[in-house]
């Protein structure tokens, strides 16, 4: 069982990666390895609970990761579909490049 104030902290690091605050979820992935360490020093040696918390800091800092490349990876391919949009918009701005057709009445 992992404390509450650790609990606490690996929420708050999930929700921080989750809703793309990436330079909060920096800090709090920070926070937390300190808060893990800090625990497990704590604790006797040998005690089973130091390896729990690091297994869930381990996995909570694996998720973020996961979960900040996942948002990398929409906000690239949302540039490049609107790097496309732009060059299609600017071509049909340009009445040169316009085809017209012309019916003779």
């Amino acid at each position: 069982m992992i404390p509450q104030h650790l609990e606490h902290r690996e929420m708050k690091l999930r929700n921080a990666a989750a809703s793309r605050r990436y330079s909060e979820a920096a800090r709090l992935a920070m926070e937390f390895g300190e808060a893990v360490r800090e625990y497990a020093r704590g604790l006797p040696k040998g005690d089973p609970r130091a390896r729990m918390a690091a297994r869930r800091l381990d996995e909570a800092l694996s998720w973020a990761l996961v979960m900040l490349q996942a948002a990398r990876g929409a906000c690239v391919s949302e540039l490049r579909r609107i790097a496309t949009a732009n060059r299609y918009a600017r071509i049909y701005k340009d009445p040169g490049n316009a085809s017209a057709l012309h019916l003779d009445a």
